[in-house]
């Protein structure tokens, strides 16, 4: 296999303009990169076009630290298997509610659940009058022509539609 790059690390943010987790493989299909930025909060202040509560309007977003409770079931779909026996380069579904469960670390180190009423308080206690809602990416239905497993080892995935890429140390 010829190497045409090389990664020197992958990255994921679970919620937008939250900080992010540094992983060691990370699938990515036609949504992008599995669980990046699978949460948003809605900003009623923002612009339509782009409604959402960024580190633009709110620095202090970044220094919250989302973290998937099962880590382990967001590395990939779980019926990956299932769907590329069916046809390759099929969509796979997202995980179910309590798979893509996570909580936050505020910059206090509270921990809370992503959904809780006092995280949103606190995002909110830094922006004027708006309203804060929490937005869940739907999962995504439509067909793509390809999909990357990235992995450290390095490794073939299998499937016609794999490319594996290693990281340099």
């Amino acid at each position: 296999m010829e190497l045409i790059g090389a990664v020197e690390s992958l990255w994921r943010y679970p919620v937008k303009s939250m900080r992010g987790e540094q992983l060691q493989e990370a699938f990515v299909g036609f949504s992008g990169v599995y669980g990046d930025r699978l949460y948003a909060f809605r900003n009623s202040a923002a612009p339509k076009g782009f409604p959402y509560l960024t580190g633009r309007e709110l620095e202090t977003m970044l220094l919250y630290q989302p973290r998937y409770r099962n880590p382990e079931r967001m590395t990939k779909p779980g019926n990956l298997a299932e769907a590329e026996a069916i046809a390759p380069g099929l969509t796979p579904i997202y995980a179910g509610s309590a798979d893509i469960a996570l909580d936050v670390e505020t910059p206090l180190g509270d921990r809370l659940a992503i959904g809780d009423p006092k995280l949103i308080d606190l995002l909110r206690a830094g922006i004027r009058e708006a309203r804060l809602t929490i937005s869940r990416k739907g999962n995504p239905c439509s067909r793509h022509d390809s999909e990357i497993a990235f992995r450290t080892s390095g490794a073939q995935s299998a499937g016609a539609s794999a490319l594996s890429l290693a990281l340099t140390s």
